[in-house]
């Protein structure tokens, strides 16, 4: 038996509500609106794969948390490279001086 598409039960939907008489606009609308929810059916799905996947790896910030999150840490970590010259401790290790 070969599996149902949703193009298949769309078919079967608009024979069921209205028969077989072919070229009726309602039909046409009909036809179209339930292509529309299987649009955002898989829109929702796709959303709700996404949302899990990033929960699963352990992201739950948005990805605009995670960019401003990464640029405070550079500078966090340019302000740290420059000051460190500043330790006394940083050239009793320097053989030369």
């Amino acid at each position: 038996m070969p599996m149902p598409t949703s193009e298949n039960i769309i078919d079967e939907l608009i024979v069921a509500v209205y028969g077989y008489a072919s070229g009726s606009r309602e039909q046409f609308v009909f036809l179209q609106a339930l292509h529309g929810l299987v649009r955002l059916a898989k829109t929702e799905q796709m959303l709700e794969v996404r949302m899990n996947v990033e929960r699963a790896a352990g992201a739950s910030a948005g990805s605009s948390s995670r960019r401003q999150t990464r640029a405070i840490l550079r500078r966090i970590g340019l302000d740290c490279n420059a000051r460190q010259g500043q330790f006394q401790f940083d050239g009793e290790d320097d053989p030369n001086g």
